[in-house]
């Protein structure tokens, strides 16, 4: 007997899955990966910055610029989560069986994306340094800030990413949590969903996952803007269920199918001890 519907299942591991990824709500979804296996390749739009405006001469022609693409390549990956689920314990086991493996599905599934997302995030040549390993300060913050130049527009802010280490800094922080302040907001340090509350504006949220450098023993915060980080999915999750009749049992199968990339160099901006 099946114990799934695939595409119901599949709807609720979804659901459940975007409710559990961090860094990947920062990032842009560019749409569904077509005709394409695990291991191959795909491109993600780079354009190259136009040159400065220049002042026009009469009788002479102005130069032209081409909007071009810089080659971003990424690979796509194929990851999966299988969880076997005996029919026994799903009729008479305490709790909802199927409910909690679509729950743990859904929560390795999503710290694979963010954890993938981190990897490529860390390749951005802006960097600012901090003085401890797992705490920041506000001038250190403010300082990552200012690698974006004048482009600090609090709607062009996708987020501010910390480790959970790093979490007390901002709870101790005048500029997070002082009162009276134009650049603070009520109700920080109450997290919900993973936001411990907005700096300047920008929303702090708390992973874990690719945020520690345990061979420096140091914290990893990133400062991302809007449509600095991308992905694409071949499929959403693809679900199927394998009887096991033998066993009276259900494997159910996640596949996620996707690729990541940086897609603009001054869009993240790496804030950690250590400077490489």
């Amino acid at each position: 007997m099946a114990l799934i519907i695939p595409v119901i299942y599949s709807e609720i591991l979804r659901e459940k899955f975007l409710g559990k990824v961090k860094l990947a709500g920062m990032a842009t979804n560019l749409g569904i990966l077509k005709n394409t296996t695990e291991g191959d390749t795909v491109s993600f739009p780079k354009y190259q910055t136009l040159t400065d405006a220049q002042v026009v001469v009469k009788g002479t022609a102005s130069t032209i610029d081409e909007l071009a693409q810089v080659d971003n390549k990424a690979v796509i990956t194929m990851v999966d989560k299988i969880v076997r689920v005996y029919d026994i314990d799903d009729m008479t086991a305490l709790g909802n069986s199927i409910d909690e493996a679509s729950k743990q599905q859904a929560i390795v599934l999503a710290r694979k994306l963010d954890t993938d997302l981190m990897t490529v995030a860390l390749t951005s040549p802006l960097k600012s340094a901090t003085a401890g390993a797992n705490a920041i300060t506000a001038t250190e913050i403010n300082a990552g800030i200012l690698k974006f130049g004048d482009e600090q527009d609090t709607e062009e802010m996708a987020g501010i990413l910390i480790n959970s280490l790093v979490s007390a800094s901002f709870y101790n922080m005048t500029e997070f949590v002082g009162a009276g302040r134009t650049d603070t907001l009520a109700g920080n340090g109450i997290v919900t969903n993973g936001v411990i509350g907005f700096f300047r504006g920008i929303p702090v949220i708390v992973s874990d996952k690719g945020t520690y450098d345990s061979a420096k023993a140091e914290c990893i915060t990133l400062i991302v803007k809007v449509d600095a980080l991308a992905y694409m999915e071949k499929k959403v999750i693809d679900v199927t269920e394998e009887r096991e009749e033998k066993l009276h049992a259900s494997d159910i199968v996640g596949t996620y199918v996707y690729a990541v990339a940086l897609v603009n160099d001054a869009g993240v901006v790496v804030v950690r001890k250590t400077i490489v």
